[in-house]
Formats: C-alpha cells, sequence, structure tokens
C-alpha cells in the first residue's frame, strides 16, 4: 500500500479547495502514470468515490492544511489525513459516539481520521489502521487512517513528492 503525499504551496488566485483538489488530482495522475505504468489514468466517479476508468487499482485522496496526499491499493481502500491542533475536542467525540481509550487530543484524531477512513471506504473495512504524528511521515503533526477491505496487515509505504 502506497501512500504519496506534497506540501500544497499557496498561491493568490486559486481558493484553498481549488489548491487542494487540484494537488489531489495531480498526485493520483503522477502516480498512476509513474508508479503504477497506468496509460489512461481518466477517473470515473461511482456512487460518489473517484475510481480509474481502465485499471484495477484503488486510491483514496485526503487532504489536510497544506498537505494533500493520495492512498493506493489493489483493493478497496478510504483515507483520511487531519492536522492536529488544538480545539475543543470532547464535545465532538461525545456527539459522534467516539470511544476514547486515552483522553487526549492524538486519541479523539485518531477516531476522527478512523472515522473518515471508513466513510471514504464506502464499505465495511476488513482492516484499519490509525497512525498518529510519530507513526507516521508526515512532519510529526498529523494524523492518518487507512481503511481497506484487505484481509492482512496494512504496511503503509510513504513517497513525498517535495
Amino acid at each position: 500500500m502506497d501512500i504519496f503525499y506534497l506540501n500544497i504551496d499557496k498561491t493568490e488566485v486559486e481558493t484553498k479547495r481549488e489548491r487542494e483538489y487540484r494537488a489531489g488530482r495531480y498526485l493520483v495522475e503522477y502516480a498512476a502514470k509513474n508508479f503504477y505504468s497506468i496509460g489512461n489514468s481518466e477517473i470515473e466517479v461511482i456512487n460518489n468515490k473517484p475510481k480509474f476508468k481502465y485499471s484495477n487499482i484503488h486510491f483514496s485522496i485526503s487532504h489536510s492544511y497544506n498537505i494533500a496526499s493520495v492512498c493506493f491499493d489493489k483493493y478497496p481502500v478510504g483515507f483520511d489525513i487531519e492536522l492536529i491542533k488544538n480545539r475543543n475536542w470532547k464535545p465532538i467525540a461525545k456527539r459522534m459516539n467516539f470511544n476514547i481509550k486515552e483522553n487526549s487530543i492524538e486519541e479523539f484524531y485518531k477516531c476522527w481520521t478512523k472515522y473518515e477512513a471508513e466513510f471514504k471506504l464506502q464499505k465495511k473495512p476488513e482492516n484499519i489502521i490509525s497512525l498518529i504524528p510519530k507513526d507516521n511521515a508526515f512532519n510529526g503533526k498529523y494524523a492518518i487512517s487507512i481503511a481497506s477491505c484487505n484481509i492482512h496487515k496494512i504496511t503503509p509505504i510513504f513517497h513525498s513528492l517535495n
């Protein structure tokens, strides 16, 4: 399972949403052509989930505060990344019925990204992992989760394009 990511530069001519969308699609196309040798990387959207029209490789796009990232796998996958920032997280955790074992913001973000990754997968996951900053490659500031239809252990390999 491969995760490609890119720091997004701020520009004056685009909104944050446009910049994130463009960066995510760039990553998908770059990895498809250069890493998976997919000649035609045309994307179609089925049930609000993007997929390659002419390949069985699956992907999930996520972005958060100047990081765009895409997770690729041969099985359906859902991926989420979130910047861990100070916030009043306890009311959100209560409303979402998160089962927070440790009373920490890192545990909240593990639950939040897990929820988002499962939502993006659009099916019941066979396997799911959540990583806090000390466990992943995202500058020590981001939490990530990956939900997969693969029953085997999830082992992400991180690729920075910066």
